[in-house]
């Protein structure tokens, strides 16, 4: 995996310190990253502007962010306002160049937040921006588009959230929501098949079709069925006040990854003024927000109070 590091500071009141702070250039960085944890052996930090591969020497696209990006060996910033100094890298294994998060959780403990899918291959490098927006520190990431042969640049800025990163939004969206539908598709394996109805008074509704008890394969429980349950108050308006703070309406109303045999997402989202919105998913990695609320969304089949009908 590549590790992109950025050297700019977000001026921020620094009140404690860690090893982080000492470290000066890539030398320095790199002995850290071989402290940190046992998975990060295999990653050896490179700039996206000196990564070697002939392919890409003469891309287009390589020059255009060489020449638009600063070249930075890491980023160095307090991005969860904790008064300790976290890293943004980047690095290769033997197969895929990759971003990482390395946040500083105090007394040398690391939390390692990945800024690219782990599950994606990455020939190209992702490049890495530090700046500053509504006094918070964002990452920017620019990539060539997965497209094959396609000359565009993909640009994502993250912002730090509740234990992740997520899309940053200059504004949040007030929609009022009456009806969340959620459903899943199979997938060559165990994935559990379910439609939800969601409303915010009265009977919800969870289906359950396959693997949502059971992960052993070709085996359908006698748990599987139909089941209702009003929603914890409190859920439902942490789902909307996600959706809210996405600005769900604006997303891609279709998402794919470029492999086979996954699972598909299908989200169909009614407002209060008759509209409504439709995502579907296929792998389940449209955004990194959408991937945050699928898990709340999956969350639901076991923290609620269903009741078989």
């Amino acid at each position: 995996m590549l590790f992109s590091c950025a050297k700019k500071n977000v001026n921020v009141k620094q009140i404690k310190k860690s090893t982080i702070d000492s470290i000066t250039d890539l030398n320095s960085l790199k002995a850290f990253v071989k402290t940190v944890d046992s998975t990060l052996k295999d990653f050896t930090c490179v700039s996206p502007h000196v990564y070697k591969n002939e392919e890409l020497a003469s891309s287009p696209v390589k020059q255009k962010l060489d020449s638009m990006i600063p070249k930075t060996d890491y980023i160095k910033a307090d991005l969860d306002g904790n008064g300790l100094m976290d890293l943004v890298i980047t690095g290769e294994t033997q197969f895929s160049f990759h971003v990482l998060a390395l946040m500083s959780l105090g007394e040398e403990q690391y939390k390692i937040i990945p800024l690219s899918s782990p599950r994606i291959y990455n020939q190209f490098p992702i490049y890495t921006k530090l700046v500053t927006k509504n006094d918070s520190p964002i990452i920017e990431l620019y990539k060539k588009r997965t497209t094959f042969k396609d000359q565009k640049i993909d640009k994502s800025s993250l912002v730090y959230k509740d234990g992740t990163f997520v899309e940053y939004q200059d504004k949040f969206a007030n929609y009022q929501i009456t009806k969340i539908e959620f459903g899943t598709t199979g997938c060559f394996g165990t994935c559990p098949v379910f439609d939800l109805t969601l409303v915010p008074e009265g009977k919800s509704l969870f289906e359950a079709k396959y693997y949502n008890f059971s992960q052993n394969l070709g085996e359908r429980k006698e748990e599987e069925g139909d089941f209702e349950a009003v929603i914890k108050p409190s859920d439902f308006n942490a789902i909307v006040q996600m959706m809210n703070e996405m600005n769900i309406k604006d997303l891609e109303s279709s998402y794919t990854v470029s492999w086979t045999d996954d699972q598909t997402a299908k989200l169909k989202i009614s407002f209060a003024d008759g509209s409504m919105k439709y995502i579907q998913d296929y792998g389940m990695q449209g955004t990194r927000g959408l991937k945050i609320l699928y898990q709340k969304l999956l969350a639901l089949r076991f923290n609620q109070d269903w009741e078989r009908i």
